[in-house]
């Protein structure tokens, strides 16, 4: 793979990992103001997650996300919501792509 490709993947697949994280701790905010309920999950490592915020634990971030893609994400009434999830269903399929192209480059002892 050239070194234009491998680039571009990078650039796309850190840009998108960071748009993605913001999304999601921001939607979480509106989900738990407006449902706090989709969001109020317990996992079996939750006290590793002590101190942390709680979006930040993988179990409440996964609802998130299963918001964001479902079609609950509808009922939320502000209208960033609406610009947080659009952010998450675009970034988060096309920086696996990013790095899956990463992963291949490198497999091919391209990078």
């Amino acid at each position: 793979m050239s070194q234009f490709v491998i680039s571009t993947a990078a650039l796309i697949a850190f840009v998108c990992t960071g748009v993605y994280l913001h999304a999601v701790f921001r939607l979480h905010g509106i989900i738990v103001t407006e449902r706090p309920e989709w969001v109020n999950v317990r996992g079996a490592l939750d006290f590793l997650y002590t101190g942390f915020p709680r979006a930040a634990n993988p179990s409440v971030g996964a609802e998130v996300v299963k918001v964001a893609f479902s079609s609950r994400a509808r009922q939320l009434t502000s209208l960033a919501a609406a610009r947080y999830v659009r952010h998450i269903r675009f970034c988060l399929p096309l920086g696996v792509v990013g790095y899956l192209v990463l992963v291949v480059a490198s497999s091919q002892g391209g990078a």
